[in-house]
């Protein structure tokens, strides 16, 4: 089961997908003026820099889904829980 903080940070995720999404299928062109994005439109157009918005959309959704599923490297370990917000741990 995710503790708080990893749901915290999925949702986080998912925000940030949406909001990727969303830069990348509307009509905005404020994202686009970013210096990286503007070198993308004027090397490789428009479309492109859509593309790259909607990657990062997926990226980000499939992030947040591991994180919300507990995934997490083989080297991190969860600490350990605090009882009522003290230092009293679980263990």
């Amino acid at each position: 089961m995710s503790s708080y903080n990893d749901l915290f940070v999925a949702t986080i995720a998912l925000i940030g997908s949406a909001l990727a999404a969303a830069i990348g299928v509307g009509p905005w062109q404020p994202p686009y003026h970013l210096r990286t994005f503007a070198g993308i439109v004027d090397r490789y157009g428009k479309t492109t820099a859509r593309a790259v918005w909607l990657l990062i959309a997926v990226v980000s959704l499939l992030a947040g889904i591991a994180i919300a599923n507990g995934m997490r490297p083989g080297y991190a370990k969860p600490g350990p829980r605090l009882i009522d917000g003290g230092t009293n741990a679980v263990k």
